[in-house]
């Protein structure tokens, strides 16, 4: 898919990866979360998958 970076985390599970960078594997919606907030399961360089929300990651563009 693509590569995003963690550069405002604001829950604990992204706050381990802050200022890394992560490949998106999939998205979750306001339809598939109680709070009604939008992001992306990531991959990190350590295996695991983390849900982050969108306003906590950039995009990182890649040649």
């Amino acid at each position: 898919m693509y590569r995003v970076r963690v550069i405002e985390p604001r829950y604990e599970q992204s706050r381990l990866y802050a200022g890394q960078v992560g490949e998106v594997i999939g998205h979750w919606g306001p339809e598939s979360n109680e709070h009604g907030r939008d992001g992306y399961l990531v991959q990190f360089s350590d295996g695991r998958v983390v849900g982050v929300a969108a306003d906590e990651v950039e995009t990182v563009v890649t040649d």
